[in-house]
């Protein structure tokens, strides 16, 4: 494979990498979780991009600042491979209203308006988020209030706010 065509290419295979240790390390490594899954996924990809830009660098005579300026590149297009894959699988986990046509789809009798108001009553989600915030550490329960724990998915909130800052020109497309 030609020297430009791998360059193309590298963030393409760091996202094929990020996507088959995500689901390996969801599947086979037990109490990894969804969302550390997720970022180790992200991560190895992102190494996976760097180690084949140095790669590349070694016996290619190009300029270091010019080989510096191509990593940086496919690391920004692998970023936002990484994130659009964030999404398309956070969709099936998060979205109400695909969760609701799943578990529509699985009732062949059907779903009356209370048994789904039973499911999705709001107060329940609530508390059902909260719980999970708590179990995995990113918040802490003191004193009857909550704080941030791990900043983890904080982190990536902010991360999410700054690229669409820079996609959108505001923080959501609901300003």
């Amino acid at each position: 494979m030609s020297y430009h065509a791998m360059q193309v290419l590298d963030p393409v295979i760091g996202l094929m990498v990020n996507v088959l240790v995500q689901i390996l390390g969801s599947r086979f490594v037990p109490g990894l979780g969804m969302l550390k899954s997720v970022v180790l996924g992200f991560i190895t990809g992102g190494l996976s991009v760097i180690l084949t830009e140095l790669y590349l660098l070694v016996g290619s005579g190009m300029p270091i600042g010019d080989a510096l300026g191509n990593m940086v590149t496919n690391l920004i297009i692998y970023a936002c491979l990484g994130y659009c894959y964030f999404h398309f699988i956070n969709l099936g986990e998060t979205a109400r209203r695909i969760r609701i046509l799943r578990e529509l789809y699985d009732s062949k009798e059907g779903l009356s308006m209370d048994e789904i108001l039973k499911r999705y009553n709001a107060r329940d989600i609530v508390k059902i988020r909260i719980n999970r915030l708590v179990n995995n550490g990113q918040i802490i329960f003191k004193n009857n209030r909550y704080y941030i724990g791990k900043p983890i998915m904080l982190l990536m909130a902010k991360i999410i706010i700054r690229m669409k800052l820079m996609v959108l020109g505001k923080e959501s497309e609901f300003d």
